[in-house]
């Protein structure tokens, strides 16, 4: 079996998270990614934990199953081999600030007139129009932005980022779909077109209730920071035993709401007219989460605690940490953990592979992460054709590089 994506060749000229791990959803799908890497390689290479020669954990998550070609983008010569290899392609991918690839000779007008129907996809913190598209940095400039931000942490509390970098990440996921539109457009018309991702667009898109209530409202009814307790869906949210274990419940509507309530020995409270029907929950959620919270410190467990919503009918959960996960078989079974040789003298280790489970198709890490240019040569000889004569001359005026 091989991913529905085989065939498919993806020149990547990105870096650090969002273009690659795009690139990388693409490669676990079977696409043949060919990165293209300065001398210095990315930066990723370095973080957080290096290994081998110029390895390291971030750069294996969102490099596994690549080909890296060492290229001098600056230089005339360089500029050439990309155009070549762009021909050679159906998408390239990239997260420069925008100008930048036009700059460099590489721009979609550019890529167009070798190529009519390349697909290209930028992914940027703004995306290439609009007022802010100018405007540097990261996913979390994005993620403050974006609003989502302000619903993140306790009410009067600090503001804090997410555990993971949302902004870069889920802007990838956003390319990846907008990717599929591409191509399944470029099949009925036969040309290519420029897909153009904003982390900020991707992030402000993916925000529920709040967008319409403050639409609705015209900005005056806000959700706000709600911690661990959900003030629309109500009751829901997170519960604490007297050990300190933390679990995740929910009770909405009447049906639900009234189950709780008979599980906490308050069967009255169903019809109390503070929390007879959502509104009220809403209206009295102070209340009603207090009598759950003091009801939550009855139990010495999550487990404990899991065990009885569970028997309730109620969707429960005990909070996980991200160690207990590495290994777990449910993970393993569906391949969203996939053995792979990570290269280094490391030998294999469980990592992330794409979470998609497809019939008839392969979906998981093909090749161990590469190392600066480690298929330079390999990749010219096969799409380009070039003679070892040539590739000698191009090594030695550093137009092309590798680390072996």
């Amino acid at each position: 079996m091989t991913g529905g994506y085989s065939g498919l060749r993806v020149l990547d000229l990105s870096q650090v998270i969002a273009g690659p791990f795009c690139t990388r959803l693409l490669s676990d799908l079977g696409a043949d990614v060919i990165r293209i890497e300065s001398r210095a390689g990315d930066i990723m290479r370095r973080l957080p934990i290096g290994y081998g020669t110029d390895l390291s954990t971030a750069f294996a998550q969102y490099n596994v199953g690549k080909r890296s070609v060492g290229i001098d983008l600056k230089s005339p010569a360089g500029l050439e081999l990309a155009l070549q290899l762009a021909e050679q392609s159906d998408l390239v991918v990239e997260n420069f600030r925008p100008g930048t690839l036009d700059r460099l000779g590489l721009g979609y007008s550019a890529l167009q007139e070798r190529n009519s129907r390349i697909v290209l996809c930028s992914i940027g913190l703004f995306g290439s129009t609009g007022p802010y598209s100018q405007m540097s940095g990261h996913g979390m400039v994005a993620e403050a932005y974006s609003g989502l931000m302000s619903l993140t942490g306790n009410d009067g509390g600090p503001f804090t980022h997410f555990g993971t970098p949302l902004g870069d990440m889920n802007a990838a996921v956003h390319a990846v779909a907008a990717i599929g539109s591409a191509l399944y457009q470029r099949e009925q018309t036969g040309q290519g077109s420029h897909v153009d991702i904003s982390s900020f667009d991707a992030l402000f898109a993916m925000i529920d209730q709040a967008v319409g209530q403050a639409v609705f409202t015209g900005g005056e009814r806000e959700y706000g920071r709600y911690g661990s307790k959900h003030p629309q869906t109500v009751p829901s949210g997170v519960l604490t035993t007297n050990s300190g274990a933390a679990v995740t419940f929910s009770a909405v509507g009447d049906g639900p709401w009234g189950t709780l309530a008979a599980l906490i020995g308050r069967p009255e409270l169903a019809d109390d007219p503070r929390f007879v029907d959502i509104e009220s929950r809403i209206a009295n959620r102070e209340e009603l989460y207090e009598i759950l919270d003091n009801w939550a410190l009855r139990f010495g467990t999550a487990d404990d605690l899991v065990a009885a919503l569970s028997a309730a009918g109620l969707p429960a959960a005990r909070i996980r940490s991200v160690a207990e996960n590495v290994s777990d078989p449910h993970l393993i079974e569906r391949g969203t953990l996939a053995p792979v040789d990570m290269g280094g003298g490391t030998g294999e280790k469980l990592v992330q592979s794409a979470p998609y489970v497809i019939s008839g198709a392969d979906v998981r890490p093909q090749s161990p992460p590469p190392h600066i240019g480690e298929h330079t040569s390999q990749v010219l000889t096969e799409l380009l054709r070039l003679p070892q004569s040539e590739l000698d001359e191009l090594y030695a005026a550093g137009t092309i590089y590798t680390s072996n």
